[in-house]
């Protein structure tokens, strides 16, 4: 047998048996679980029958100890304490026994790198890949388990084991092999499906690999079972607003307002009007998918918002507005409307503008960071869905947003199109694909003025980058401001140089947002983007 196909074999080998160990001991410590719960119900009520019996002897003035007990209590008390022993010792067992058995496997015989000469030492790739491949394959066990019984069995296991939950928060199999594993599930045992979405949806809501339909279906659990913890807190701080309202009724009145469209939008997402790809609201992530996505689609575009968002802003609709007008005029069309943790002057807490973090929106590193994840998700996405890989990509972002698309770009990211909604600017690592078409659209507005001083992403900007066809449309309250040259008037009626000037705007921020609303006044500049998306 040759190297390569010996090693492959090994390690294959060495991970079924390492998913075989972690599922046996899943099984042992469920059992476990099963009769610690039982064991604590018993003694639960053993102690009311052993403090009845005290009591009634006080009061019939035979009087009592705490070595009172009443008639075989004192040797069902040793019963008890045996069978709490017996169940600590039974799960020591399982964790030593599945201890020694990791321990006794070996590593493979040859771990090769195709840069490693023989008889040297593995690279630090190829341990990463194989520490991947253990981990993916304790995944699949893990979801293998989940999928064997009911949703209820499912919701057990997982309210017995959350550091599974954390598994998959941390270090997440391939989307790749993901799909092909759910792909299989689906075929051989489609029932098992909905042991996963409706069982295990806090983590198949965010399991890259997972189709969207299902994913969709799992975060409308996980919006389901999120409702009563909104509406609690509704209800107290209505409570506390009564209490101490005062003179900062008002400020209650705020947040009651954004617990409010936090439950509307929850609800819509729980009876599927508000399609949820991802949900983890404790991370500041969410990412709503806008349109049907089957045979017919024939755009995927993914849309990043731009400063300032936060999840307020998805229930309060300012960041779904464009997609949601491209869905309606043209149904093929589907948008993911992404964001994943923190954005730039994002308040956690109100969802209002912290312009404490504003710097934030001019910082390339962090641009480039959240590139990297945009182009996890489209890995993820084409991974998953047969119909968005087949849809051409296309890429929009508004203002910081840009920052966040072309940075995705940077980390391997394709698109057929980028449109720039008023975008902020383009990282330095940057540079354009011949295959993909540019574009820029705005206003005269805040950002493009200070972007014409050069201070916004070192001058990096859309509109100076040639290969973006750009498009600034003219509104009501714009106007030049022409700066003086300091030559003499007799000079400056003759000069063939146009004095230098600024174009300006009465309504600078408004005209910023105009950009990316489905305003009646943005009619225009939107039907010039579907034109090039269509084309």
């Amino acid at each position: 047998m040759s190297v390569v196909p010996r090693a492959a074999d090994d390690f294959a080998e060495t991970v079924r048996r390492i998913a075989a160990i972690m599922t046996e001991l899943a099984d042992q410590l469920a059992l476990a679980r099963a009769q610690e719960t039982s064991l604590r119900a018993e003694i639960e009520s053993f102690r009311d029958a052993v403090r009845g019996y005290r009591t009634s002897s006080d009061e019939m003035g035979i009087g009592s100890t705490d070595d009172t007990w009443g008639p075989g209590q004192f040797a069902h008390n040793q019963e008890l304490i045996a069978a709490c022993l017996s169940l600590r010792s039974l799960r020591d067992a399982a964790i030593e026994e599945a201890r020694r058995d990791l321990a006794s496997i070996s590593q493979p015989d040859i771990v090769l790198s195709s840069s490693n000469a023989a008889g040297t030492s593995p690279s630090s790739t190829a341990w990463t890949t194989e520490y991947d491949a253990i981990a993916d394959g304790v995944a699949f066990a893990i979801l293998a388990k989940l999928s064997a019984g009911t949703a209820d069995d499912a919701l057990a296991l997982l309210a017995a084991h959350d550091d599974w939950r954390r598994l998959f928060a941390s270090n997440p199999p391939d989307a790749t092999a993901v799909n092909a594993w759910w792909t299989q599930l689906a075929a051989s045992n489609p029932g098992a499906l909905d042991s996963l979405v409706l069982g295990a949806s806090v983590i198949v809501g965010s399991l890259g690999g997972v189709p969207p339909a299902n994913r969709v279906a799992a975060n409308a659990v996980n919006a389901k079972n999120r409702i009563p913890l909104v509406e609690a807190e509704i209800r107290r701080m209505s409570e506390l607003s009564l209490a101490h309202g005062g003179p900062d009724f008002l400020a209650w009145r705020d947040v009651i307002g954004r617990l409010e469209r936090q439950l509307d939008y929850l609800q819509r997402a729980a009876d599927g009007d508000v399609q949820l790809y991802l949900y983890e609201p404790d991370s500041q992530s969410i990412i709503e998918m806008i349109g049907t996505l089957d045979v017919n689609t024939t755009d995927v575009i993914t849309y990043v918002p731009g400063t300032f968002t936060s999840v307020h802003s998805f229930y309060g609709d300012q960041v779904r507005q464009v997609g949601r007008w491209l869905r309606t005029n043209d149904p093929r069309v589907v948008t993911f409307v992404w964001k994943e943790g923190l954005f730039p002057g994002e308040d956690v807490v109100s969802g209002a503008m912290d312009f404490a973090r504003i710097v934030e929106a001019n910082d390339q590193g962090a641009a480039l960071d959240t590139g990297r994840l945009i182009a996890d998700f489209q890995h993820e996405l084409l991974s998953s869905s047969s119909e968005a890989a087949a849809a051409e990509q296309g890429g929009m972002g508004h203002s910081w947003g840009l920052g966040g698309i072309s940075s995705s770009e940077v980390a391997g990211a394709k698109y057929a199109q980028v449109h720039s909604l008023a975008g902020a600017g383009l990282p330095s690592a940057w540079t354009p694909s011949s295959s993909t078409e540019y574009f820029h659209w705005g206003y005269t507005d805040a950002l493009s003025i200070v972007q014409g001083t050069g201070a916004v992403w070192d001058g990096r900007v859309p509109t100076r980058e040639g290969v973006f066809e750009s498009h600034v449309y003219v509104r009501e309250g714009d106007f030049t401001l022409y700066i003086p040259s300091g030559a003499s008037s007799r000079n400056a009626v003759i000069a063939p140089v146009p004095p230098a000037s600024i174009p300006l705007t009465t309504t600078p921020i408004e005209n910023h947002n105009l950009i990316a609303s489905d305003n009646p006044e943005n009619q225009t500049a939107l039907f010039h983007m579907l034109r090039e998306i269509e084309r």
